[in-house]
């Protein structure tokens, strides 16, 4: 990862700079414009009583995306470290560039106890999202994450996480892959350890990865608060893949998932058979290329 991808905006004299926050929130944002003000808005708002910092990742936007959080950067600074990155240090994937370097750039940087992750495009519903993870983080020691409901854009029902507060271990979500959605997660500050691990880098995505590394790091909370909103982006990492593309990574995902976490050979040789069986159903028999 290049040096620079770190140098922060304003420098690190700011009043933000010199507390100790409870909670490090991460932003990363590209091409964001009509979406970021709300996002920072609806963490601006949160209701705690333990200070927190708002990282944001600017990667090198040209639509007007970098100039607003600049304005919020100089608005804030008791809350908002902000990192303009430099377009040359993109992370190529597939021959295109993507956000890796930034997601990875702002991770490196939490200084929390705890870190929420939310695309500048996302926001949050409600004003005391952070409070109600924190009490229940700390309410649960053992727990590594603890995720709450999202409502998915163009979608009548939330995520369906649970309906009560609950406590599962590893071995009893052992088939679940993903839960909820990133922007209503709160995280015990494993990163350092996270971005050791190759799988940071290798993957094809990074949401996955995270929920994975962290149901093997201790037990994980279901909430039934509903605390975030995500948009379907089309111009996003996933969405403006072929099918087959993303059908595609999953294998890759399934591969990288067994060699740098659960290393369980059953587990890997069960979903790739699932993921075979799906991939014939759709590409083959069916004759579909998109």
């Amino acid at each position: 990862m290049c040096e620079e991808i770190n140098m922060e905006y304003l420098g690190d004299t700011k009043p933000i700079n010199h507390s100790q926050p409870l909670v490090s929130v991460c932003v990363p944002t590209f091409q964001h414009r009509p979406y970021i003000s709300q996002c920072l808005e609806s963490i601006l708002i949160q209701k705690t009583d333990f200070p927190f910092e708002i990282l944001i990742g600017e990667d090198f936007s040209t639509d007007g995306t970098r100039e607003i959080c600049m304005s919020y950067a100089e608005k804030y600074p008791e809350k908002i470290r902000l990192f303009l990155r430099d377009g040359k240090n993109k992370f190529i994937r597939n021959g295109k560039k993507t956000g890796r370097y930034n997601h990875l750039g702002l991770y490196k940087e939490a200084r929390g106890k705890y870190v929420c992750i939310i695309d500048g495009d996302d926001y949050w519903l409600n004003p005391e999202k952070l409070s109600h993870e924190v009490e229940l983080m700390e309410k649960f020691p053992e727990a590594s994450i603890c995720i709450t409901q999202t409502q998915i854009e163009g979608v009548s029902t939330p995520t369906k996480v649970t309906e009560d507060i609950k406590l599962y271990t590893p071995k009893e979500l052992k088939y679940e892959f993903y839960k909820g959605h990133i922007s209503g997660w709160m995280m015990r500050n494993h990163m350092d350890e996270f971005l050791a691990n190759p799988i940071s880098i290798k993957a094809p995505v990074l949401d996955n990865p995270l929920f994975n590394f962290y149901k093997e790091k201790g037990k994980v909370i279901l909430s039934p608060e509903l605390t975030s909103f995500y948009r379907k982006n089309p111009n996003g990492t996933y969405s403006s893949n072929s099918r087959k593309r993303n059908q595609m990574d999953r294998f890759y995902l399934n591969w990288h998932l067994y060699q740098h976490v659960h290393k369980d050979t059953l587990l890997y040789l069960r979903t790739l058979l699932f993921m075979a069986k799906r991939y014939f159903a759709n590409f083959v028999f069916n004759k579909t290329t998109a």
